[in-house]
C-alpha cells in the first residue's frame, strides 16, 4: 500500500507531465482543436442549459470562450467560476461581455463578485490537466473543483481536455470527484 507522500510525488509527477505537453502544442493546433472541441459542444447542446458554467482558459488550456460568446448571444445564461476566498469552494457569477473580468484570488480572469450576479449552474465545464479512464480529474492541486462539486447535486460535470491529456489511471483520493463526461477535439463522451 502506498503512503500519502507516495501519492503527492505522483500527482506532482502527472501535474508536470501534462503541462509539459500542453506546452509542446502549437498555437496552430491549439486554435484548431479548441475549435473542433467547441463544434462538438455546439452540436450536441440544442438548447444548453442555462445557466451554463464555462471557464476562463488558463496555460494552454482548451479555449472554447467563442462557444460561451455563441450561447450567450443566443440568450443562455452564462457564467463563470470565482475565487473568492482561498481554500473554500467555488462560487459562480454570470457573465456578460460587457462587464470587465477581474483576476480572482487564484489569478483567474472572472466576473466581479456581485451578489446580484451569483448563481448556481446547471451544467459546467470543468477545464482539466488530465482526465483518467475513470472520469477522474487532474487539475493543479488546489481542490477548487473538489471542494465545488460535492455543494451541487445534481450538477452535471463534462470535462474538457485534448486527446493527448488522457491517461490511464490518476490513483483518485477521497475527496477526487469523478466528471458525468468529459470532451476533447475527438468527440464527446457522455
Amino acid at each position: 500500500m502506498s503512503n500519502h507522500a507516495d501519492e503527492k510525488f505522483y500527482r506532482s509527477t502527472l501535474r508536470t507531465r501534462m503541462k509539459a505537453w500542453r506546452r509542446t502544442v502549437s498555437a496552430e493546433t491549439h486554435a484548431a482543436h479548441s475549435r473542433r472541441i467547441c463544434d462538438v459542444l455546439e452540436a450536441h447542446f440544442h438548447p444548453p442549459p442555462s445557466p451554463f458554467a464555462f471557464y476562463y482558459p488558463i496555460t494552454k488550456e482548451p479555449d472554447i470562450s467563442p462557444l460561451m460568446h455563441e450561447w450567450y448571444a443566443a440568450g443562455v445564461a452564462v457564467c463563470l467560476p470565482r475565487v473568492v476566498t482561498p481554500c473554500a469552494p467555488l462560487e459562480f457569477y454570470l457573465w456578460q461581455p460587457d462587464v470587465r473580468l477581474s483576476m480572482d484570488e487564484a489569478g483567474i480572469y472572472a466576473p466581479p463578485a456581485n451578489p446580484a450576479l451569483r448563481c448556481t449552474p446547471r451544467q459546467m465545464f470543468v477545464p482539466c490537466l488530465g482526465l483518467d479512464q475513470a472520469g477522474f480529474r487532474l487539475g493543479y492541486g488546489g481542490g477548487y473543483y473538489d471542494r465545488t462539486l460535492p455543494l451541487l447535486p445534481g450538477v452535471k460535470t463534462i470535462g474538457v481536455l485534448f486527446s493527448g491529456q488522457r491517461m490511464e489511471d490518476i490513483r483518485p483520493q477521497e475527496h477526487d470527484m469523478k466528471l458525468d463526461g468529459y470532451v476533447t477535439e475527438q468527440g464527446l463522451v457522455l
